[in-house]
């Protein structure tokens, strides 16, 4: 007999719950955010609520609003995109030399070339919620077959971030397209067993991501433009 499937806390639901807002934009940067609010909307009692925001606070979704507040949605910073990308250049880099010392696998190798024609087929199909799931397993699985737990922990803590600013690239379609092709060189490059050209290749594709975004942030950036992430990201929701 199958044992059920352990069911999510409160606090996981209302954590998974209001992480959704932020990474959506339903909840923009450098908004306030109430708990006794968030508990009225959510129909949950404060105490899972001021949890699952403790728990967002340290993945740098939310910080501390200040004296007699509660807490407000992380603005997203040049400065705030570079750290990331850096600290993701250094983990990602460094878990596709310790793969490839290793040696890949061919399955391992067909997962990730089914995950970036997965992300290409869902672009092109305008499904901006999955195809931004892609972009993010395939680094993830990038990250897994290293095999360092240690770097995967570290990488876990980044992914909420990432995932928020992923979202900002559909303001500049030409990014997504950018990014499989970017990972169709990087999968060239490691099929050949190219070490040095693969990490080279995911060098580029994570610096160059960098200025992208930063340049979004910098010149494309508003309120204006988070309603409109917001509709967007909805109307996915809806056709999925």
């Amino acid at each position: 007999m199958r044992s059920a499937e352990k069911k999510p806390s409160l606090v996981e639901e209302a954590y998974e719950k209001i992480r959704s807002k932020i990474c959506d934009f339903e909840l923009y940067p450098g908004q306030e955010v109430s708990d006794f609010t968030l508990c009225k909307e959510l129909g949950m009692s404060r105490t899972p609520v001021r949890q699952a925001l403790v728990q967002l606070e340290y993945d740098g979704l939310v910080q501390d609003a200040g004296v007699g507040k509660s807490y407000k949605v992380s603005e997203i910073t040049e400065k705030e995109i570079s750290d990331i990308f850096d600290a993701r250049e250094a983990i990602e880099v460094n878990s596709l030399r310790l793969a490839m010392e290793k040696g890949i696998a061919p399955d391992q190798m067909e997962t990730l070339e089914r995950i970036n024609l997965n992300m290409e087929q869902q672009n092109a199909a305008g499904n901006i919620r999955l195809q931004f799931q892609y972009d993010q397993r395939f680094h993830n699985y990038l990250v897994e077959l290293g095999g360092n737990q240690r770097l995967l922990r570290f990488y876990e803590s980044l992914r909420m971030q990432l995932s928020r600013m992923r979202v900002l690239s559909y303001l500049e379609s030409s990014y997504q397209e950018k990014a499989y092709n970017d990972h169709r060189s990087v999968l060239e490059e490691m099929k050949k067993g190219n070490r040095t050209q693969a990490m080279g290749r995911l060098t580029y594709h994570i610096r160059t991501s960098k200025k992208d975004y930063c340049d979004l942030i910098q010149n494309r950036v508003s309120l204006n433009s988070y309603g409109m992430l917001r509709f967007l990201m909805k109307n996915t929701e809806q056709r999925e």
